[in-house]
């Protein structure tokens, strides 16, 4: 069984996946040829309130979807073309605090494996920033 505070997609067959127009992951219809990287579950904290829920990371863009129990449920989607910065703010001893900037916004997530999110978003910029140079 995988493990549910974080996942990597490396081993996942990706052409099956594209051969459909869109694949709906958490009330987000991650489009055709988005690929999968991480994902993980998170809080989300808008100013000193916290959603739980899970964190989604493709080549494309960053989202996150509050579970249902949550009050006051938030929704965020992030593109990586307009993250300017990522980084582990606190690293507690099982969990952290990732922080994504980008030039309108700052989110703020407690994830598990934040070094490995901080990571798989920077080469995840770095792979679009190349492809789009292209």
């Amino acid at each position: 069984m995988a493990d549910e505070k974080f996942q990597n997609f490396d081993n996942v067959n990706l052409d099956e996946i594209e051969k459909h127009s869109g694949v709906e992951i958490f009330g987000h219809l991650i489009g055709k040829g988005e690929r999968f990287i991480s994902m993980g579950l998170a809080n989300y904290f808008t100013g000193i309130i916290s959603a739980g829920g899970k964190l989604l990371l493709t080549d494309k863009n960053l989202y996150f979807q509050a579970h249902d129990v949550n009050i006051g449920r938030r929704e965020c989607k992030i593109a990586l073309n307009d993250i300017v910065d990522v980084k582990v703010a606190l690293n507690l001893l099982v969990s952290q605090h990732l922080v994504v900037k980008t030039n309108s916004d700052s989110h703020r997530f407690v994830v598990f494996h934040g070094k490995d999110w901080v990571k798989n978003i920077k080469k995840a910029m770095a792979n679009l920033e190349e492809n789009s140079a292209d």
